[in-house]
């Protein structure tokens, strides 16, 4: 799977605004962009060599992995992301109006199918598709 869309959140949702989370969300993938995807790439392959149950999705300039907490690689300048409903967003803020409310608004600007997913971010969001969508990023159950 790749990251198959990147749409300016403004043009593409209705995020609206951010405040702060307390407590915040449990970790459950990280975002490498740049350079730091490229470290992020090297830490999560050592990982994955050592049987680390990780899932990686990634495009030319962006690296996601997705995974348990105690299992992501920790790299510096990565980004931390937890699940809020069925979107991935930042662990210490939460989207207004709401990251799933996003997340809809981004896959029909898009026109994507409901099983992509979905990474909120300040100023952009993030669209993962392909044919093991269901495999790779799993959506959390309510």
């Amino acid at each position: 799977m790749t990251i198959c869309e990147i749409q300016r959140a403004a043009q593409a949702t209705t995020v609206e605004s951010w405040r702060r989370r307390e407590p915040a969300l449990p970790t459950a993938a990280v975002l490498g962009i740049g350079p730091v995807a490229q470290a992020l790439a090297d830490a999560a392959h050592a990982l994955l060599a050592d049987g680390a149950p990780l899932r990686l999705v990634a495009d030319p300039e962006y690296l996601v992995v997705l995974g348990e907490e105690a299992a992501l690689p920790w790299v510096d300048g990565a980004r931390y992301r937890g699940w809020d409903g069925s979107a991935l967003t930042l662990t210490t803020h939460e989207v207004l109006p709401s990251a799933d409310l996003s997340r809809k608004a981004a896959l029909a600007n898009a026109g994507a199918d409901p099983a992509t997913l979905v990474i909120v971010l300040p100023d952009q969001v993030l669209l993962a598709a392909g044919d093991d969508a269901g495999d790779m990023a799993p959506l959390p159950t309510a």
